[in-house]
């Protein structure tokens, strides 16, 4: 349903030539192919099994033989070296790569994950002071550190040499580091733009243990596929290698940590997707570094020790629920925040006191799905406030909140989210100029949520192969959503409440001889008794009720049939 009610319109998809495709895959699973660019079978061979070596090789990248020559001379010279990451889970997941990839080669490692609210977000000098006060001569720099000028050269200072891995958009250059690798600085020749944090630091250890002529560990891509998911970049490419490589390993870890984390969220690790790992799995790792210390869940990922991986396991899902009851405190706070404005601006910016930095993301992200619009929530503070925005394909918030410069402390982020740190006096003035960024800049008609329809098909469609070819495209994320299909005219053959409140429905639906189970979540107000045929919006979801291997329609929408 829209913000004002109403009924969320269906985008179906326009005629298309699937005929290159017949005979390779099922007609629906054409439509979906041909819709996303695949359109040959040359292209569904390349997308499903690429044909060119993966992963890509590192030195690829530039700055990284610079970078693997300074680690080679770490390690001659008994280094100790500091891992520095972001405290969301690719930094940690990145974090860990590295320090695992430098200690398995006798490095000493001191990670170093920063508090969200004592220290904030990106490398600071109370970080380099305290990292070379435990003897760290060198820092890689993880999911962070593009635009640390001055603390690359206060480092120096200290006889402290920088290295930088990270993925955000670079800003006036990059700073006097040893090295600095980023596929999206300019006059690389690296093939893929779109790693995450973990993706650079894998890279870095694949590239360093390549240069030792050593295998890497495969486990690191569990940690990898943890950090892709969780940052929300492309599943495509590399990142799809990285993620498709590392469920493999999570179904089969050896880490204790990973081991309580399932079983703490009752997830059976054979039908661990990236799904599990975005609506069950990175949210608890999450919570540490959003209510808490984020080192918490770089210890669960790296500790060998089964009692300290349940205690911690204990301590996150406990951080999490404390995350949920902030989220949906504050976010009715927002929510009654942007009803009081009336007309709808083309960019929500609001703030207040109550918001708590740790969840102001979460809170812009539910506004964008809400009401379509790019959000930036600001938790006040004091005498400085923190906010996080998320925005939609349609509009750069880090272009708009570079066009607000003067008036911050510092920023950073990409087209899609974006974080930044403003005096509190300047509230006002940063909430008008980026609502009339907004209102230049972007086309606010039309901008309303759609449930995008891949392919129209009939319920007896959903065969075993066509669930299988489903299952092949694999991994579904950014990039690459799992498939909606619209079945029109299927009739009601029962339905019942479901929920604490009635808030979920059930349905039994049919159509052509196939019967399937339907579930609508939070959508049962919508329910009319006299209804007899629907149509159907869905993606296909695993029925653990009904047995392995069973499934139902998860509906994102229904509506009553016009005939």
């Amino acid at each position: 349903m829209t913000p004002d009610g109403g009924e969320l319109p269906w985008s179906l998809p326009a005629a298309l030539d699937t005929d290159a495709l017949s005979g390779h895959v099922p007609l629906a699973i054409a439509r979906v192919l041909v819709k996303r660019g695949i359109d040959t079978p040359q292209k569904l061979s390349t997308f499903l099994d690429p044909p060119h070596r993966l992963p890509y090789d590192p030195l690829r990248i530039a700055g990284m033989d610079t970078a693997l020559k300074r680690l080679y001379a770490a390690a001659n010279d008994g280094e100790r070296v500091g891992v520095f990451g972001d405290f969301d889970v690719d930094g940690v997941t990145g974090t860990a790569i590295i320090a695992e990839g430098l200690s398995s080669l006798g490095i000493p490692v001191t990670p170093y994950l920063p508090h969200r609210v004592d220290e904030g977000h990106g490398l600071s000098k109370k970080a380099i002071d305290a990292l070379a006060d435990q003897g760290v001569t060198l820092i890689v720099t993880v999911d962070c550190g593009i635009t640390a000028f001055e603390e690359v050269d206060y480092a120096k200072t200290l006889g402290v040499d920088i290295i930088i891995t990270d993925h955000h958009l670079p800003h006036d250059g990059v700073p006097n580091a040893v090295a600095s690798l980023n596929p999206k600085i300019p006059g690389g020749n690296y093939p893929f733009f779109d790693l995450c944090g973990a993706g650079i630091g894998f890279k870095l250890v694949q590239g360093l243990f390549e240069f030792y002529g050593q295998p890497w560990d495969p486990g690191l891509l569990e940690l990898a596929a943890l950090g892709t998911i969780a940052d929300l970049v492309p599943l495509l490419d590399e990142n799809r290698y990285l993620v498709r490589e590392g469920l493999r390993e999570m179904a089969n870890t050896r880490r204790p940590g990973l081991r309580a984390l399932y079983s703490s969220a009752r997830i059976d690790p054979d039908d661990i997707t990236a799904e599990t790992v975005s609506f069950q799995i990175a949210p608890r790792l999450n919570s540490a570094g959003r209510m808490g210390d984020p080192m918490d869940s770089y210890r669960l990922l790296t500790t060998d020790s089964p009692e300290e991986a349940g205690a911690l396991t204990h301590k996150l899902e406990s951080l999490n629920l404390e995350r949920r009851a902030a989220t949906e405190e504050a976010y009715a706070i927002a929510n009654q925040q942007v009803e009081d404005l009336g007309e709808l601006p083309s960019m929500l910016v609001i703030s207040d006191e109550r918001f708590q930095r740790g969840v102001s993301g979460l809170i812009a992200g539910r506004l964008v799905d809400r009401y379509r619009r790019p959000a930036v929530v600001i938790a006040v503070e004091g005498e400085y406030s923190v906010a996080s925005g998320r925005s939609i394909p349609e509009f750069d918030i880090v272009a708009a909140i570079e066009s607000c410069e003067d008036l911050l402390v510092r920023f950073g982020g990409h087209s899609q989210a974006a974080g930044f740190t403003v005096p509190s006096n300047a509230i006002p003035q940063l909430k008008s100029r980026l609502v009339a960024y907004s209102a230049k800049s972007l086309d606010t008609q039309g901008l309303v949520r759609k449930v995008e329809i891949d392919a129209v098909i009939g319920l007896d469609e959903l065969d075993e192969a066509m669930v299988r070819w489903i299952d092949d495209l694999e991994p579904f994320g950014p990039g690459n959503p799992r498939p909606v299909f619209a079945s029109l005219g299927a009739e009601v053959l029962e339905y019942a409440h479901m929920g604490r409140e009635q808030q979920h429905l059930r349905l039994r639906v049919e159509m052509n001889g196939a019967q399937f189970t339907a579930l609508a979540f939070n959508q049962g107000a919508k329910w009319q008794p006299s209804i007899q045929y629907v149509d159907l919006a869905y993606t296909l979801m695993k029925d653990s009720y009904r047995g392995k291997g069973a499934i139902a329609l998860r509906l994102l929408d229904f509506r009553p049939s016009q005939g």
